[in-house]
């Protein structure tokens, strides 16, 4: 068990399980079983591939609601029938739609980030191609032209609506953020996939102090980027985010280890 297993292991408040995030995937995550590409996803069982899993399958519920909105507009409005009004067309649709969550990629609102930058102008601005060929066949005949929006939009969609991390760094290669509900930093990398994980709050605090943690954990962050293993131990004691026992416990497992190895190589 590596130190980031037994920190989660350790951790004294796991309310995940009960979560708005695991009960959403639970209750929508058979929709992924449509398209090969996320299928797999459908069967996932960790925090960070559950909030991955929902990001997908809040895009397609952004995707039907938004396809609703310009069949509502089309059949329903008589001043968009009468002038064909496409100013009035594209501002009716976005006020329709102004409470789906989305993520910024450069100047374009990504509610789709299933679909390829494109397609995505047409969901976040040119609604009224979805009524032309051969863009009407989105609505139905879209399986093949879904992508992986990790790989695409990486770290937009972490520091996005799609989810309720807070971006605390990023740099070329990584990206950390928190969340409050889990108590937990996590690392991801330009691929959007999860590098690490630090559960904060083991048992051995008795009294955790939640004020102020961003800050606290910025030293933290700092650390692991660096690949300092050593300071980020430290930071983690010295900001009261994980008990100076367990600290000193995984330390000496450390120590045996090494001590194991080099007597293996004599």
């Amino acid at each position: 068990m590596n130190l980031y297993q037994i920190l989660e292991q350790n951790q004294k408040f796991q309310k995940f399980l009960d979560s708005e995030e695991n009960l959403f995937y639970l209750k929508n995550r058979i929709v992924l079983e449509r398209f090969p590409m996320y299928k797999h996803l459908a069967q996932v069982s960790t925090d960070f591939e559950i909030m991955r899993s929902n990001i997908i399958i809040r895009s397609l519920q952004n995707k039907k609601a938004i396809e609703a909105a310009v069949r509502f507009a089309v059949k329903n409005n008589d001043v968009i029938k009468r002038e064909k009004d496409m100013v009035f067309f594209r501002t009716f649709i976005r006020e329709k739609i102004i409470d789906l969550p989305f993520a910024n990629d450069q100047k374009t609102r990504l509610y789709v980030p299933i679909f390829n930058r494109v397609i995505n102008q047409i969901y976040s601005e040119e609604f009224e191609k979805l009524l032309l060929t051969p863009y009407d066949k989105l609505v139905d005949e879209f399986e093949t032209l879904v992508v992986d929006p990790f790989e695409i939009y990486n770290f937009s969609l972490y520091d996005s609506l799609f989810t309720q991390f807070v971006k605390v760094y990023s740099d070329d290669d990584i990206m950390a953020v928190f969340h409050y509900d889990f108590q937990a930093i996590y690392f991801i990398d330009k691929q959007g996939r999860l590098d690490n994980k630090i559960a904060l709050f083991d048992r051995g605090i008795r009294h955790p102090d939640f004020h102020h943690i961003l800050e606290r954990i910025r030293p933290v962050i700092a650390a692991y980027v660096t690949s300092n293993k050593e300071a980020m131990l430290q930071a983690l004691v010295d900001k009261k985010l994980i008990s100076e026992k367990l600290i000193n416990r995984i330390n000496s497992q450390d120590y045996r280890f090494r001590m194991s190895l080099i007597r293996k190589i004599k």
